[in-house]
């Protein structure tokens, strides 16, 4: 009994699932590429404390390489990346941060204009997981709003700073008319939670592991190895696609993935990806249209993620 009782709880099973067609078309596997908009977004890293043992030392004081390295996304990098999307005709989902978009309204709207996603984020670039309910509203609301004054678009899908949102915020993005949120690394395909008691919202997965800036910036990885990394999730996904539904999540950020030395990379990658029958480059939006509505039947379904 004692034993019983100390058991850890078991994961609820899915029901069997019909099989195919998983996508639009008759697709065999879907690619969403994301571009993050994060130029000047009121990063922390913006700030720094004054030098150990100075009377500044408990003072803030501008991070300037810091800002630097974020405001080349706006001005290099995102313009790199639309000419990249532009030459292979890849359309991405861009997640856009308020206080970026204040500052690069035209990029916003040239985003928007070459016909890619315009997705929600907070107002600023800052956590948001630890923030009252009605606090964390007003948090995102500011973002979409900032979005909605720059292109005349409400968000359909969001991300949060570093995929850490709160127990609330999916029932807050729910109530604020979104459809979707990418901060999710549970699965390889979308799935449904169930949200303010009975309502469907969709995750549709964003991946660490596959993640530029993650790759260059914190692991000081090689070119070869990110190329070789997008090829082999492709090549894995893409084999497991005959028989269940899957999606690649390639995640970009403006100022990583919009350097000189890396475009090629990622070019080279999107060109061989699109090389193999049956891939659907994807928006975000688009993924979640179809795993809510006409691929609903494939969409497993589940209890929001908790710990214990």
């Amino acid at each position: 009994m004692l034993g019983l009782l100390a058991a850890p709880a078991v994961a609820r099973a899915q029901p069997a699932r019909p099989r195919g067609p998983f996508w639009p078309g008759g697709a065999r596997l879907a690619v969403g590429v994301c571009m993050m908009f994060e130029a000047d977004g009121g990063q922390p890293a913006a700030w720094q404390p004054g030098p150990p043992g100075t009377p500044q030392a408990g003072q803030r004081f501008p991070h300037l390489p810091n800002v630097m390295n974020r405001r080349y996304g706006a001005r290099e990098g995102i313009p790199r990346l639309l000419d990249l999307f532009d030459r292979t005709g890849v359309r991405v989902s861009s997640f856009m941060i308020g206080e970026s978009i204040q500052r690069y309204p035209d990029l916003a709207r040239e985003i928007v204009a070459r016909g890619h996603e315009a997705g929600g984020r907070a107002i600023r670039h800052a956590p948001q997981f630890h923030l009252p309910k009605d606090e964390e509203r007003a948090f995102l609301r500011e973002g979409f709003a900032a979005l909605r004054a720059a292109t005349g678009l409400w968000p359909k899908g969001f991300n949060a700073q570093g995929l850490q949102g709160s127990v609330n915020t999916n029932d807050l993005l729910q109530d604020l008319g979104l459809i979707y949120s990418i901060d999710d690394r549970t699965r390889d395909e979308p799935w449904i939670q169930k949200v303010n008691g009975d309502r469907d919202f969709c995750l549709v997965p964003y991946m660490g592991h596959v993640n530029d800036l993650n790759f260059f910036q914190n692991q000081q990885r090689s070119l070869a190895d990110y190329e070789q990394m997008l090829r082999q999730e492709f090549e894995v996904l893409y084999d497991e696609a005959t028989t269940r539904r899957r999606m690649m999540s390639v995640p970009l950020h403006d100022f990583v993935a919009g350097r000189p030395a890396v475009v090629p990379s990622v070019e080279r990658f999107l060109r061989w990806a699109a090389g193999h029958p049956g891939v659907w480059f994807a928006r975000r939006d688009e993924i979640a249209e179809w795993a809510l509505g006409p691929g609903r039947a494939l969409t497993p379904q589940d209890d929001a993620v908790r710990p214990g």
